[in-house]
C-alpha cells in the first residue's frame, strides 16, 4: 500500500507490503524511485514486510532544491521510527547503499542487518557522474535513453548486453521504474551534488550491527575492488561477490542474489 510520511519537515513516500513480522527497507539508486526496488521487493515479499522508499528529491517525495547525504541518512531513521519499528533491515542500492551506510554510521540502534548492493566507500560524485563526463555527456542534460545507453554499457555482463538487445533480458525496472516520476534538469543535478565528495570510509568503526557487501564481477559503476574496500572496513562484515554479471546483478543473477540476501538475513 503506498503511503505518504511526514518526516522531517518534507513528505516520503513509500510502498509498503504490510505482511510479515519482520521488515526490510529498500533504498534506491542514482535518478531511481521506489518502483525500481520492486525486483528485490518481489524477491522477498514472501518471507517479510518490504517496504520501498521513494527517497527525498526522488519520485512522489518532496523535492526539496538542496540536500545532503546526511539529510537522507536521517529521513531513513524517521522513516523506521514513523512507522513504528524497533528494527528492520536496510538494503541499499548504489547510491541507497551510499545512505544506508551513512545511516549506520550515525546510528545502528534501529538497524538489525545491513546490506550493502554494488557500493564504494567514497566519491568526488556520483558514479554515474563520472561516466557521463568519461562519455562527454551532462548529468544534467543527458536525455534518458542516452543515459540508459551509457549506463548500459558499464552495468552488465558482455553477455548481457546481447540479452538486452534481442529482449531475453529487461532492465528496464531496475533502471527507470516509474517513468511519469522522471527527474529534471535542475534535480538532477540537486541528486548530483547531494553526493559530491561523500566519503563514508571515515566512519566504519561505527557500524555494530551485522554487514554484509555484494559486489559483482562485471560492475563498471562500482567495481567490485571498492565494495571489497568497504567491507574489509567494516569489523566482520560479510563479502558476496557474484560473477558473470555487472551492476544490474538483481536482473543478471536473481537467483544468485535472493539466495545471497535471504541466507544472510536469516542469520
Amino acid at each position: 500500500m503506498k503511503r505518504f510520511l511526514d518526516v522531517n519537515d518534507i513528505e516520503i513516500c513509500i510502498d509498503d507490503t504490510e505482511k510479515g513480522e519482520e521488515a526490510v527497507l529498500l533504498l534506491h539508486g542514482l535518478t531511481g524511485n521506489k518502483a525500481t526496488m520492486y525486483p528485490i521487493r518481489d524477491m522477498l515479499k514472501d518471507e517479510y514486510r518490504v517496504i520501498t522508499v521513494d527517497l527525498r528529491g526522488h519520485g512522489e517525495s518532496t523535492r526539496p532544491e538542496q540536500y545532503t547525504i546526511d539529510d537522507h541518512a536521517d529521513d531513513v531513521h524517521a522513516i523506521i521510527a514513523e512507522l513504528g519499528f524497533e528494527k528492520v533491515d536496510v538494503l541499499g542500492y548504489s547510491m541507497g547503499s551510499y545512505i544506508a551506510l551513512r545511516a549506520a554510521e550515525s546510528r545502528c540502534d534501529d538497524i538489525n542487518h545491513l546490506i550493502l548492493a554494488c557500493t564504494k566507500p567514497n566519491g568526488k560524485t556520483s558514479s554515474v557522474a563520472r561516466i557521463l563526463k568519461e562519455a562527454n555527456l551532462d548529468i544534467t542534460q543527458v536525455s534518458a535513453e542516452e543515459m540508459m545507453q551509457v549506463i548500459l554499457k558499464a552495468s552488465v555482463a558482455p553477455h548481457s548486453l546481447e540479452k538486452i538487445a534481442s529482449g531475453e533480458l529487461d532492465v528496464g525496472e531496475l533502471l527507470q521504474g516509474d517513468e511519469d516520476q522522471e527527474l529534471s534538469e535542475e534535480e538532477k543535478a540537486a541528486e548530483d551534488a547531494s553526493l559530491a565528495n561523500f566519503d563514508n570510509s571515515k566512519d566504519y568503526g561505527k557500524v555494530t550491527c551485522p554487514t554484509l557487501v555484494i559486489a559483482a564481477e562485471f560492475d563498471g559503476i562500482n567495481p567490485p575492488e571498492l565494495g571489497r574496500e568497504v567491507a574489509d572496513g567494516i569489523k566482520d562484515a560479510e563479502f558476496a561477490f557474484i560473477k558473470d554479471a555487472g551492476h544490474l546483478a538483481i536482473i543478471e543473477k536473481p537467483d544468485e542474489f535472493k539466495k545471497i540476501v535471504k541466507d544472510f538475513l536469516k542469520k
